[in-house]
């Protein structure tokens, strides 16, 4: 007891070392607005949520250069001028919104303008003059944004203070490709755009609700668990031979009997005994994990899989637990979880047993 008493004790030690809110880098951002808001003489409002999150210590220094770019690119032109602003009968004030989040096994960032859309003809025809696309090719919207990304593209017809630093998007882009992330683009004509950052938990902490399921430690992320229950008899109905519901806050949930689906044990035919994990999705579905006991909330450091095994069906990443166990962190967004695919059947092994335990905790609504 001691010994794990220890090995906890230094694992925190390291998360405090390694992982810092994004509040730091944040704060940052707002003196960044006030100078773009003053070279462009444009009136701006910086809306910051979620600046709270945790990210690896290196990655937040390693973000804010990107990070930089794209929040003068909101301001210089994602936001209309002043006067233009009143003509479309929008406030002279334009918003600005940057935040931070654990979504889908991933840590997301959001750059948010309410300014005017991506001129998404004007960008197919620079594309066009530059040589990038020729007029008979049939580009999607998705297409069209991500010709933001190409070396040297620029929209500005006018070189100005920011625009003119020399600091394309181009290099955003490599920036966050150097973190194995991604760049995603939404943009609405007329209501503004989103830049999201997507980065891999492997560079990130997590809060976990850490379940045992047929001896193997498994993490399920706090952020999308609505509830811990233990159903009442005959609240548990058998759609099929591998597929049930359970009936929880007034409608029907698919249970995920997430034992057989990776694989760690045959499906259990009679599951009103057992405590199930009521998640939430980011689409807004819901889905009840089958567990077999519940041990605690504890904030995990993440260990990235991809690099080693590539995309594993169901799993966001790993973790080791304080005692030294191995634990895998579930993402209830994907494909396995969701829809149809569901009850199709299992994934496949994942292996040999990676731990057990035996502690339990009572059973509860986590906010």
């Amino acid at each position: 007891d001691e010994m794990k008493q220890l090995a906890r004790e230094i694992q925190d030690s390291v998360m405090a070392i390694r992982a810092q809110p994004v509040k730091s880098l944040f704060q940052r951002m707002s003196r960044i607005v006030r100078e773009a808001s003053a070279a462009t003489g444009k009136k701006v409002h910086l809306e910051i949520s979620g600046e709270m999150t945790e990210v690896d210590k290196m990655v937040i220094e390693k973000l804010a250069d990107p990070l930089t770019h794209m929040i003068r690119n909101a301001v210089d032109h994602g936001l209309e001028s002043t006067d233009k602003r009143g003509e479309v009968g929008k406030s002279e004030v334009g918003t600005v919104w940057l935040s931070a989040a654990h979504r889908s096994g991933r840590i997301v960032i959001e750059v948010t303008d309410d300014g005017a859309g991506i001129n998404r003809d004007r960008v197919r025809q620079i594309a066009e003059e530059k040589g990038l696309v020729k007029p008979e090719d049939q580009l999607s919207i998705e297409e069209i944004d991500m010709l933001l990304f190409r070396p040297g593209f620029s929209t500005v017809e006018k070189v100005s203070n920011l625009s003119g630093r020399g600091v394309g998007m181009d290099v955003v882009n490599s920036a966050i490709r150097a973190l194995s992330g991604r760049i995603a683009i939404r943009s609405t004509p007329g209501a503004g755009s989103t830049f999201s950052i997507s980065l891999p938990l492997t560079l990130a902490v997590l809060d976990g609700m850490v379940v045992e399921v047929a001896g193997q430690m498994l993490v399920i992320p706090i952020t999308a668990i609505i509830e811990m229950l233990r159903p009442e008899p005959g609240n548990v109905h058998a759609l099929s031979l591998d597929s049930d519901v359970i009936f929880a806050r007034d409608t029907y949930v698919p249970v995920l009997d997430v034992g057989y689906i990776l694989g760690y044990r045959d499906k259990v035919r009679n599951p009103g005994n057992q405590v199930f994990v009521l998640v939430e999705t980011d689409s807004g579905a819901h889905c009840a994990i089958l567990v077999d006991t519940i041990h605690d909330q504890r904030q995990v450091v993440i260990k990235g899989l991809e690099t080693n095994y590539g995309k594993v069906p169901g799993i966001a990443a790993a973790t080791v637990l304080g005692d030294g166990k191995t634990a895998l962190i579930l993402d209830p967004n994907d494909d396995l979880f969701v829809g149809g695919a569901v009850g199709a059947g299992r994934a496949g092994s994942l292996g040999a047993p990676l731990g057990a335990g035996s502690a339990s905790a009572p059973l509860g609504a986590t906010g």
